[in-house]
C-alpha cells in the first residue's frame, strides 16, 4: 500500500513539470535525431541506435525510457528517420512514433545544411484508476491517440555543428486528470540547440566538447555542458554538468568506428538526491557504409 501511495504521489507531483517536457539523454550527441529530424542521415548510409535510461534509481515510479532510433542517407540529399520512443513514469506510459525526413544542401566543399520534419503519432495511458492516493480519491484513466509535428535545422561542417529544433508542436493529454483538453499548437513547448566541436590535441587524442540547451515554457532553463576525450578513434569518455540539476561520467568503447556501447551515469544534485542511487543510462549504435562514403560531408573527422 505504501508503494502504491507513494507511486501515485510521485506521479501528482511531476505532472505539471514532467507533462511539459521531453525525455532527457545523457548521451544526446548520438542521439541527436529523436530530438532534431535534420539530423537524420548525418552519420552513415544507416544508423540504428539503443537506448535505455532508468532515472533515481530506487525512487518507485520513477522515469523510464527506452529508444529505438534509425536514420539513413538516400540520394540527392534526401534523409530518412525513425524514432519509437516509450516513456513510463509511475503509472503513466507513453509511447511515441515518428517518421523524419531531411534536405542536404551544399553550403560549401566542407559544410552542408539540412533542414527536416518530423510526423507521427503518440499514445498515452495513465493507468491512474490503479493508484492509491492519500486521501482514497479515484482519479479516471486517460487513453488515447494523438499526432505529431515537428521541425528543425542542422549544420555541420568537418569539426563543428549546430542544430534547432522543436520536436513537438502539437499538445497532448499525457498525464491530465481531468477532461478539459483541446487539440491544436501546444503553448508549452519544448525547444532545443545543439553545439558541438572537435580539437585536436594530438593525432590520437581529440578533446570534443559540446552543449545542450533546452528551452520548455514556464520551466527552468536546461543546459547540459559536456566535455568528452576520443582516444585513437577506440575509446571515448568524459564529464557533463547539467545547470542546477546534476553531473554525469559516461564512457564508450567504438569497435571498427561503426559499432558504439556507451554508458553514462548520472548524479542529482538536487535534494532528490538523497532519495536515489543516480540514474543509468546505456546506449548501443551501428553505423553502416554500404557505399564506403558514410557522410554526405566530403570528410569523416567530424565524430558526432
Amino acid at each position: 500500500m505504501i508503494k502504491k501511495i507513494t507511486t501515485v504521489f510521485l506521479v501528482l507531483l511531476s505532472l505539471q513539470s514532467y507533462a511539459q517536457q521531453n525525455p532527457h539523454y545523457t548521451q544526446y550527441m548520438y542521439n541527436m535525431n529523436v530530438i532534431n529530424p535534420a539530423y537524420a542521415g548525418a552519420r552513415a548510409d544507416l544508423s540504428i541506435g539503443l537506448l535505455a535510461r532508468k532515472q533515481w534509481v530506487g525512487v518507485e515510479g520513477a522515469p523510464e525510457t527506452q529508444t529505438f532510433s534509425a536514420n539513413a542517407r538516400t540520394l540527392n540529399g534526401v534523409g530518412l528517420g525513425l524514432s519509437v520512443v516509450h516513456d513510463k513514469l509511475g503509472l503513466a506510459e507513453a509511447t511515441n512514433f515518428n517518421a523524419d525526413i531531411s534536405y542536404t544542401i551544399v553550403t560549401s566543399t566542407y559544410s552542408r545544411l539540412a533542414l527536416g520534419f518530423k510526423g507521427g503519432l503518440s499514445t498515452y495511458s495513465d493507468n491512474l484508476s490503479r493508484g492509491v492516493t492519500p486521501d482514497n480519491d479515484v482519479n479516471p484513466d486517460l487513453k488515447g491517440t494523438y499526432p505529431n509535428l515537428g521541425l528543425g535545422a542542422f549544420y555541420y561542417d568537418k569539426r563543428f555543428y549546430a542544430g534547432v529544433s522543436i520536436p513537438q508542436l502539437f499538445k497532448t493529454p499525457i498525464f491530465v486528470l481531468d477532461n478539459e483538453y483541446t487539440s491544436g499548437i501546444s503553448k508549452k513547448l519544448n525547444y532545443f540547440a545543439t553545439f558541438g566541436y572537435v580539437f585536436d590535441l594530438t593525432e590520437k587524442v581529440k578533446f570534443k566538447p559540446s552543449t545542450l540547451i533546452k528551452i520548455s515554457t514556464g520551466l527552468p532553463l536546461s543546459v547540459d555542458i559536456n566535455a568528452n576525450m576520443l582516444y585513437d578513434k577506440k575509446i571515448e569518455f568524459g564529464i557533463s554538468y547539467r545547470y542546477n540539476d546534476s553531473v554525469h561520467g559516461m564512457v564508450a568503447l567504438l569497435f571498427n568506428e561503426s559499432i558504439r556501447l556507451g554508458y553514462a551515469y548520472d548524479y542529482t544534485l538536487t535534494n532528490l538526491g538523497n532519495y536515489n542511487s543516480g540514474t543509468h543510462e546505456i546506449m548501443l549504435l551501428f553505423d553502416i557504409g554500404f557505399k564506403k562514403r558514410g557522410r554526405w560531408l566530403n570528410d569523416s573527422s567530424c565524430y558526432f
